[in-house]
């Protein structure tokens, strides 16, 4: 679909747009792809939802998330990063939001593990998607020191990252 604002003869493609116009967009397409998958009947109505029956198994994958990143916690403040960092990569996989939010950062300052803004940037990513407003600030501040090509292989790493996350955790 073309905006309004789009079909003018002066717009060539995205490249034409500045990054906080391209981060409004994708933002406005976010919430709109929140407001699909939430509702009933929609056309992605084929996506895995919860049931009843996938409660317990739910319920044991978050109270391992939970363990794990509470273990990571624990390593970090014993100064153990390479098994924090670990801790928060098994805790991130499986969803935890924490857990997403710290391994961009230990990825952002290189604490046990190899320092990439890349992979800091995809992470924080997830976790915007999800609203928390601290990767949303690192995401804002990042965009602003990765060149374009950086970002859009941040982009593909959370896309992949996201879609081995649902399903993992969707069997």
């Amino acid at each position: 679909m073309i905006t309004p604002q789009l079909k003018g003869s002066e717009f060539k493609g995205i490249d034409d747009l500045t990054l906080a116009e391209v981060d409004a967009k994708l933002k406005e397409h976010q919430q709109l792809l929140q407001v699909l998958l939430q509702s009933p009947g929609s056309e992605l109505s084929y996506l895995p939802q919860n049931d009843a029956a996938g409660y317990d198994q739910d319920t044991a994958v978050e109270n391992e998330a939970e363990s794990l990143f509470q273990q990571a916690l624990a390593c970090a403040a014993q100064q153990e990063m390479h098994q924090a960092a670990t801790l928060f990569c098994r805790a991130a996989y499986t969803g935890h939001l924490q857990a997403q939010v710290q391994l961009g950062h230990c990825y952002l300052k290189g604490a046990g593990l190899p320092k990439s803004a890349v992979f800091a940037y995809s992470w924080f990513i997830l976790a915007a998607l999800r609203y928390d407003s601290t990767a949303e600030q690192a995401c804002t501040v990042l965009c602003k020191h990765l060149t374009v090509v950086d970002q859009q292989q941040s982009q593909q790493l959370a896309a992949e990252r996201f879609e081995k996350i649902i399903l993992e955790n969707n069997k």
